[in-house]
């Protein structure tokens, strides 16, 4: 009797320590499986974190620059980007609302960039319209928001090499909702990327500014790459 007893004992006892282990063993996994996660998590907050309201690239994207025509009527060339920190947006003259705001909101980044002694880059409209955006109207579209902005127009495929180079996209899109009007000078709209982006001046692609665009925002962006370049 005292024997079966010691047996039943030893078995408990031997089933215990079994159900300590394996709980220990189950509550390790969940304690690794929890921490991986929260190291992942941790990583990709990293990966996915920007010193600036968009993207700097590093290194800068050397582009190449087609012949486009600039508002004056000269030919714009990549001599142009060179020298000076440079914005570039693409739009067009009859965008109802994104491009104006912008345009009005790098025209104002200036003037508080110029009140505080501050550099600011040059900025260059680059239309995505040339069917309407005729050279003659570029001008006095750009110099309405400041007198030192720039415009830009041309050949079609050339406007569209200098995109895919810029990761700028744009398409032209019916204005009342008929594929019919695309047709028609009056009668489309061109949805297109919002972002302004940064030129250095060795006149390579160095930050996409996204919208929304403030002006605030912008000049200590701008900053920010500026620092991070030197």
């Amino acid at each position: 009797m005292l024997r079966s007893r010691l047996s039943i004992v030893v078995a408990a006892a031997v089933a215990m320590s079994a159900g300590v282990w394996l709980s220990t063993v189950l509550q390790t996994k969940d304690e690794k499986a929890a921490a991986a996660h929260k190291d992942k998590e941790i990583q990709q907050a990293k990966d996915n974190y920007t010193p600036i309201q968009g993207n700097i690239l590093s290194p800068a994207r050397k582009i190449t620059v087609p012949a486009l025509i600039k508002d004056s009527g000269e030919i714009f060339t990549l001599a142009d980007l060179k020298g000076q920190w440079h914005f570039l947006f693409f739009g067009y003259t009859n965008c109802p609302d994104v491009c104006p705001v912008t345009m009005g909101v790098l025209a104002q980044a200036k003037k508080m960039a110029a009140a505080n002694n501050h550099m600011f880059p040059g900025v260059i409209f680059v239309s995505v319209d040339p069917e309407r955006d005729k050279v003659e109207m570029l001008a006095d579209y750009v110099q309405y928001f400041d007198k030192d902005f720039i415009g830009v127009t041309g050949d079609e495929a050339l406007i569209k090499a200098l995109t895919l180079q810029m990761s700028v996209v744009y398409m032209k899109m019916p204005a009342d909702g008929n594929s019919a009007a695309v047709t028609n000078d009056n009668g489309y709209l061109v949805d297109h990327s919002s972002a302004a982006l940064l030129l250095n001046p060795e006149g390579k692609l160095i930050a996409f500014f996204n919208a929304p665009h403030d002006a605030q925002t912008i000049l200590k962006d701008f900053q920010t790459v500026v620092n991070s370049s030197q």
